[in-house]
């Protein structure tokens, strides 16, 4: 089996699309192609499809100079951008068999698809969309399908969710952001200790520059999208005995100034 795994997106099109055509997972037109309708690929989302993670990156998507969320015409095009994005995939999954694409609930779209819950942060911009006295309701279909989403998924012994490996990691309540349930990675613990799988793959943290571990080395760290035009996404080839683990796409994207000229 064949499994290939991607991080957190947050409304980059491009790079989810440019990855699952990489994987051979969707053609130029960005529809499923026969390798995952087949019965040996499977591929998983780790969550956080929705929320630019900065305001250079709203300013961008809505095509602004500088974006307002407080401003109504800004916040409305934002929705409505999202809203397309939800249903491009929404529509890809439509069209792969049952079971074959997991999208995984992460907070960012627990958050979204739940209008009780306050508007989440990111550094300086607030995540204002579909919350009352703000947004706009988001598609009660919309809605129900990402709140369908599983926290977790195993697959051959592997242990996927967006935080981490344990129930709470991924529970979004308010005691989530006043915990800080990622702290858990800066703990010298193994964390699958005594549970059935070998290896877990996460998302919410973001890191860069390749592999990053946690739980004594049993814990994979994808959430490799955020930084620039940096991307990559994990093809995990499940064999009798073992794993091969290979880690494809754009590690590195930065500007470094140059000397003055004397």
């Amino acid at each position: 089996m064949r499994i290939v795994v991607i991080g957190d997106i947050h409304v980059q099109a491009e790079k989810l699309w440019r990855m699952l055509r990489e994987a051979g997972l969707a053609d130029e037109h960005n529809r499923p192609t026969d390798e995952l309708r087949g019965d040996a690929t499977k591929l998983v989302l780790l969550g956080d499809l929705v929320h630019a993670k900065s305001r250079q990156r709203y300013a961008d998507m809505i095509n602004v100079r500088r974006y307002d969320e407080y401003n109504p015409r800004h916040l409305e095009r934002a929705e409505a951008l999202q809203v397309r994005f939800l249903r491009e995939v929404k529509g890809f999954q439509e069209r792969v068999p049952a079971g074959n694409m997991t999208i995984l609930l992460g907070n960012h779209d627990f958050n979204a698809a739940t209008p009780g819950q306050g508007p989440l942060r990111t550094d300086d911009v607030s995540h204002l969309e579909w919350k009352p006295g703000h947004g706009s309701d988001l598609d009660p279909e919309l809605q129900a399908w990402i709140l369908s989403w599983p926290h977790d998924i195993a697959i051959e012994g592997l242990h996927f969710a967006h935080v981490g490996p344990l129930p709470e990691h991924n529970t979004y309540d308010q005691a989530f952001y006043l915990e800080n349930r990622r702290r858990w990675l800066q703990e010298d613990r193994d964390f699958l200790e005594g549970t059935p799988y070998r290896l877990g793959v996460y998302g919410h943290t973001p890191v860069r520059a390749g592999v990053n571990v946690a739980s004594q080395g049993r814990a994979l760290l994808l959430d490799t999208n955020g930084h620039r035009d940096e991307y990559a996404w994990l093809e995990v080839d499940v064999r009798n005995a073992d794993y091969r683990l290979r880690l494809h796409g754009l590690y590195f994207d930065e500007l470094v100034p140059r000397l003055s000229a004397e």
